[in-house]
């Protein structure tokens, strides 16, 4: 199968995989009295066989991410990341889709130590991890604590601190005294004061005591903003080119001078010894990363062979199908994805109507998921969905709760369910997309399907940077459907009724934390993908409880409830889950998916002939 890809892996197929992983999980647990080990299991899987290591791997992209693992909340920035830095947990890739999400010890020495009722995760370093430096310094456990405290570096804080501060104890308490700490005093603060809840205990041992109990803290510990950032870092300014040019690596490889400004190189990390790293063989001996090309002329480099894998950029749509439909093994489509749905505004134009629950149910019988799947491209790369999890994930199991035929729409029961409602019958919605080629499409088809409703669908298309501070700016208070907060909090005076927006998993196994908790707890304090304003006692604490379950049967059961009750609720109506083709050149084998990366893992390809 060298060179090959592969195809979706049936849910059911996948069920089965999860189910065994947590009924080994479970009996690891076997009640032991004291601290406890939070197991993580890797199903032995046969995989194929690869070339001999070596070998240059040639990436292509538009543009070269800052390699600060605090702001890698991108696929480029993450693939770039899996080169040059490690993570206390990290996903091994592997062709078993349910191996692939399971988190694996990197710079830990083995799994976490439980204790205090899973309020207390206490992490052993692997004493074989290094920095490239001059003479090797070992990666330790104030390096950790460091690079989890510049996560709040102002103005522009990391995206993915929202996890810690809703995990960590102490941890928004910190970023509060950072962000109001002088420009010259920030160094000092990260570097003299701490986190109550990060407890460094010598250099090989590092404490994380928890707000509460969170099953999936592991997954936590497993994202690039988990990374130890070298004490050099704080001499830049986070996410930036200063950062990049002065990067100092503890992973497989380091960069090297290259022969132009538009190309980067890096090569095998002399600090890197291979036998404390488990998760990446790192079997090319160099990498060299090209840029300047936007997705059509990275496509054309990889299809002509003068590349092998993308840095971030998606094969265009054009392309997939003619790649498709001759079964080209170059292409992946494999999942999981991203979720494209509505968020359903509760402060907008039709706020009395859209408040009752009924109101809302009707309107997942006015939406053509066939056709928003169809405008995405159709089945390699969009299906329908009607649910936020996906087949990785805790709780899973496949739902629809406002079924239709062909999931094509109802129109005669989406207008029934809109005509005695407060305020009158609903004949006018408004819609927030970003003036996207894909987010024309979709709200093209969702005209037309709520037109045959008889509701006209305003749309309202903004510039993609324009786009968070309207889908967020909302007065979301602290109502339950059926009583919205008074007014709206829009500096534009305007709102909206649907909000056309996408929920991409930044992990997947148990993960309904990183797709539901920024759509509903009203705590969370890193980036919402949009906020209708809906707010439900019921439902957060649901929320809780779920996060807090360690017995994984019982996790799955809490997981899978949440999400029926929301769908129930239809403050969130998903369309389709999409997924970003890719390509690799038939120079790469052994490529595998890695949904951590959304794309393959540069550290895991063989190369054949370049």
């Amino acid at each position: 199968m060298s060179g090959s890809g592969r195809t979706r892996t049936p849910a059911s197929a996948l069920a089965v995989c999860l189910a065994v992983l947590a009924a080994v999980v479970a009996a690891c647990g076997g009640g032991r009295p004291g601290p406890t080990p939070a197991t993580s299991v890797t199903p032995t899987v046969t995989s194929e066989p690869t070339d001999k290591p070596g070998g240059t791997l040639r990436l292509v992209g538009t543009a070269m991410p800052s390699g600060d693992p605090g702001w890698a909340a991108d696929p480029g920035s993450r693939m770039l990341l899996r080169l040059v830095s490690r993570q206390l947990y990290s996903y091994r890739a592997s062709l078993d889709p349910a191996a692939a999400v399971v988190p694996v010890p990197d710079l830990a020495s083995g799994p976490p130590v439980i204790s205090e009722g899973g309020k207390v995760y206490t992490v052993t370093l692997n004493p074989g991890a290094r920095w490239d430096t001059p003479v090797g310094r070992r990666v330790t456990a104030t390096d950790v604590a460091r690079g989890i405290k510049r996560l709040c570096t102002p103005p522009n804080p990391s995206p993915l601190r929202g996890y810690f501060a809703a995990t960590v104890m102490g941890f928004a308490a910190f970023c509060d005294v950072l962000a109001k700490a002088p420009v010259g005093g920030v160094h000092d603060v990260i570097e003299y004061q701490n986190i109550t809840g990060v407890q460094v205990v010598g250099d090989d041992t590092i404490e994380f005591h928890l707000l509460e109990p969170a099953a999936d803290f592991t997954d936590v510990l497993a994202l690039p903003a988990a990374s130890p950032v070298p004490m050099e870092a704080l001499a830049y300014p986070p996410d930036s080119p200063e950062y990049l040019a002065h990067l100092i690596s503890d992973g497989p490889y380091h960069f090297v001078p290259a022969e132009d400004a538009r190309t980067y190189r890096l090569s095998r990390n002399p600090g890197w010894i291979a036998p404390s790293d488990g998760v990446r063989p790192a079997l090319a001996d160099h990498i060299t990363v090209r840029l300047g090309l936007d997705a059509a002329a990275a496509q054309a480099e990889i299809d002509a062979g003068r590349a092998d894998m993308a840095l971030g950029s998606a094969v265009p749509l054009a392309d997939v199908a003619p790649l498709a439909a001759r079964v080209d093994g170059r292409l992946s489509t494999d999942g999981p994805g991203s979720t494209v749905l509505l968020t359903v505004g509760l402060h907008g134009p039709a706020s009395a109507a859209l408040g009752v629950t009924a109101v809302r149910q009707a309107l997942t019988y006015c939406v053509d998921r066939a056709g928003v799947a169809a405008a995405l491209g159709g089945s390699t790369v969009a299906t329908t969905t009607a649910q936020v999890l996906q087949a990785p994930m805790t709780g899973y199991q496949p739902r629809d709760p406002f079924p239709t035929l062909g999931s094509t729409g109802d129109p005669q029961r989406c207008r029934d369910g809109i005509q005695n409602v407060p305020g009158g019958p609903l004949r006018a919605l408004t819609l927030l997309t970003t003036d996207s080629a894909a987010d024309a499409g979709v709200a093209g088809v969702l005209r037309d399907a709520f037109a045959r409703a008889d509701v006209t669908l305003q749309v309202t298309a903004v510039p993609a940077a324009d786009f968070p501070r309207l889908a967020l700016n909302v007065n979301a208070g602290n109502a339950n459907p059926g009583s919205p907060a008074p007014g709206n909090a829009n500096s534009d005076g305007g709102a909206f009724d649907l909000i056309l927006t996408t929920v991409t998993p930044v992990w997947f196994g148990n993960a309904g934390r990183s797709v539901l908790q920024p759509l509903l707890d009203p705590a969370w304090s890193g980036p919402r993908p949009a906020d209708g304003g809906y707010r439900n006692d019921r439902i957060t604490r649901e929320l809780h409880d779920a996060l807090a379950e360690g017995d994984p049967v019982a996790s799955a059961t809490r997981w899978g409830d949440l999400e029926r009750d929301l769908l129930t609720e239809a403050a969130v109506i998903p369309l389709v889950v999409t997924v970003v083709p890719r390509l690799h050149s038939a120079n790469v084998r052994g490529f595998a998916r890695l949904p951590s990366l959304d794309n393959g893992d540069p550290t895991s390809v063989s190369l054949g002939i370049a």
